[in-house]
């Protein structure tokens, strides 16, 4: 093998090995590129509403594609966000309720059981669902 051609694939080398990996690493992406940027007074729900619930739901503005339960946008707001304040209380409500006592499944979904979260936590989640179902 000539010199000419060592150098040639040496750098072809580097560039596959130590360039394209570094270029892809300094990308800006992230694990929260989708998920909405909210109120902060509505993120510690968000967080709470990714770590409990987002493995069954989906809600956009968490980020959550869960496949198990239903999509909290299309199920909760499926002409679009709720803007009114007395439906979104009601919602709020709805929501709170649905956590504190589950729901019972007529798909093949199952069900949802009750008190996965309490108190405040249960409360912070239901004022997120709330006011971001269907903003997505």
């Amino acid at each position: 093998m000539s010199k000419r051609t060592f150098v040639t694939y040496g750098l072809l080398v580097v560039l596959l090995a130590v360039i394209v990996p570094w270029l892809a690493f300094r990308a800006r992406g992230d694990a929260d590129a989708d998920v909405a940027k909210v109120p902060a007074s509505l993120e510690r729900g968000q967080s709470l509403f990714q770590t409990n619930c987002g493995a069954c739901h989906m809600l956009a503005a968490a980020g959550t594609d869960g496949n198990f339960g239903p999509d909290l946008d299309q199920l909760l707001a499926p002409g679009g966000p709720v803007d009114d304040q007395a439906a979104v209380t009601a919602l709020e409500g709805r929501v709170l309720n649905a956590i504190d006592n589950g729901v019972d499944g007529t798909t093949t979904a199952g069900r949802m059981p009750g008190g996965i979260l309490a108190g405040e936590q249960a409360e912070e989640v239901a004022r997120f669902v709330a006011q971001t179902a269907g903003r997505g």
